[in-house]
């Protein structure tokens, strides 16, 4: 591995967290930032969609749905896969994560794989499409 991509891992690295810690937070506008403008966001669940968007204002709609449906929301990222496309400016990444959502005192936790693709543009990395796997999913009353 070079030193640019060990420097392009750590700044992947540090997007996905920060759309972690933004999203459990709620802060839309910073986390659509972290986002290209035609960017995509899939959600699926055994194999179905159950919610996708394209595009700021779509995304923004759907994020703030998403954000609507949570009383609290925390986030827990494991393992970062990367792979790097340098002749093209691009990266893949796999990436799995714990989701734990409490709404009217009910927790549901989530064992979530992100797919992602990320390009490089204005001198910055991006998420281009984010599509995210519903693996499991677990609820039960908040004790």
């Amino acid at each position: 591995m070079t030193y640019g991509e060990a420097e392009s891992n750590l700044i992947l690295d540090r997007l996905v967290n920060q759309w972690a810690v933004l999203g459990d937070e709620r802060k839309i506008d910073q986390q659509l930032d972290l986002m290209a403008a035609s960017g995509t966001y899939r959600v699926t669940r055994q194999d179905t969609v159950v919610a996708e968007a394209t595009g700021r204002p779509a995304l923004k709609a759907l994020f703030t749905q998403q954000a609507q449906a949570a009383d609290t929301v925390f986030t827990l990222n494991g393992p970062h896969l990367i792979t790097l496309n340098a002749d093209e400016n691009t990266a893949s990444g796999v990436l799995y994560a714990q989701v734990k959502v409490v709404k009217d005192q009910v927790l549901t936790d989530y064992s979530v794989r992100y797919d992602d693709q990320y390009a490089f543009i204005d001198h910055n990395w991006a998420i281009q499409e984010r599509q995210v796997h519903l693996l499991i999913e677990d609820a039960h009353p908040l004790a």
